[in-house]
């Protein structure tokens, strides 16, 4: 038998701008059965309303619902309910849960939360990210993105953005909302939450696997297509363009550096540490599907990169490459910082830490 206290549990993180409808999204994913063996901290507690769900309190932070799961209120620091959480859970007094979702507050941004769970040496022995859920108010969508930076910030960390409201806004609208999300964040599916019938991320999780199919998706962003929602048509990625009219104000956009030959692992984490150094705070994600040079590998070892903010995940490496294309792509989502002076930085750091025999890797800006 596995001793839980070697296991590393996924943790989930649902966010989104205030109203959006995050307590209602949480409600159904807790109503199905497959949501047992979930552990939830919600910072507005007493807001969820789940008693039509509850088994009973386990104390006065706790309750159980009667599918299995737990919620509890998130009081201080998140790294001490999570410890405290997992402290009851091996001491028997919690069910033996496999999973956790944060649920952030309105006005909060993903990073920090990734960063608590990426950053201490003890809790990323007992947790790790899984996804980020980022709930989208259609009706007031385009006044948040122009007002609230928080807004951005949610919208680009996600890996799975939930509309809401879709119901009540005209068919413009929407069209307008989606292009938007599509500019600025490509790498993250869409998905109608008033609609959706199933929640992929509770499968996704219950094998205790990562499963945001990271490489499937820049091989399509790199494409050109999106993922669509469920009965759409693709929406088309608008690599390497900007649409003013929809990002005016934010100064926020996305594009991918496409990479031809494999790339040297030095070079690149050196450029990208100097980079996320001098350019945390504009950098709002970076995603990309990469080829590192490696004995064995004629195409590079294909290796998945994550990062938002001043952040970097630990790299993926795959087994192998997703498709027939095996060039490097990295897509950034960005705010304030041009996709000229990012070129120009990489192409500069390049020529100098190339190795001589192989010259400059040849970069594009879209597949």
């Amino acid at each position: 038998m596995t001793d839980i206290a070697f296991e590393v549990l996924p943790v989930g993180i649902l966010t989104g701008f205030l109203g959006s409808g995050k307590t209602t999204l949480l409600r159904r994913w807790l109503q199905g059965s497959a949501a047992g063996d979930t552990a939830v901290l919600i910072n507005e507690f007493g807001d969820v309303g789940l008693d039509h769900l509850l088994v009973g309190a386990i104390d006065a932070d706790t309750v159980l619902l009667d599918n299995g799961c737990i919620c509890c209120s998130i009081r201080g620091e998140l790294k001490e309910a999570l410890m405290r959480l997992l402290s009851r859970r091996q001491r028997g007094e919690l069910p033996a849960f496999r999973r956790v979702l944060i649920e952030t507050t309105g006005l909060a941004t993903p990073g920090p939360v990734l960063g608590t769970l990426l950053g201490d040496t003890q809790l990323r022995h007992h947790f790790r990210p899984a996804f980020v859920a980022t709930v989208v108010d259609a009706l007031h969508a385009e006044r948040q993105q122009a007002q609230h930076p928080e807004w951005i910030a949610q919208v680009a960390a996600a890996d799975t953005l939930w509309l809401s409201k879709t119901d009540l806004v005209a068919p413009g609208q929407a069209t307008r909302l989606l292009a938007l999300l599509a500019d600025l964040n490509p790498v993250a599916r869409q998905l109608d939450a008033p609609s959706a019938a199933s929640v992929p991320w509770l499968d996704d999780l219950a094998d205790g696997a990562s499963r945001d199919d990271t490489a499937g998706w820049i091989a399509r962003v790199a494409a050109g297509t999106l993922r669509p929602r469920a009965g759409a048509s693709p929406v088309p990625a608008r690599i390497g363009g900007t649409h003013a009219q929809q990002l005016s104000g934010t100064g926020a956009r996305s594009f991918c550096l496409v990479f031809e030959r494999p790339l040297e692992w030095f070079t690149l984490t050196l450029w990208l540490t100097l980079l996320v150094h001098r350019h945390g705070d504009r950098l709002l994600r970076i995603k990309g599907l990469l080829g590192i040079a490696a004995d064995g590998f004629a195409h590079g070892q294909p290796t998945v990169l994550h990062g938002i903010g001043h952040l970097m995940h630990p790299p993926e490496h795959l087994a192998d490459w997703p498709d027939d294309d095996r060039r490097s792509r990295l897509v950034f989502i960005v705010q304030g910082l041009s996709e000229a002076d990012v070129r120009a930085s990489w192409e500069a750091f390049e020529r100098f830490y190339a190795p001589r025999e192989a010259g400059p890797n040849p970069l594009t800006s879209k597949a």
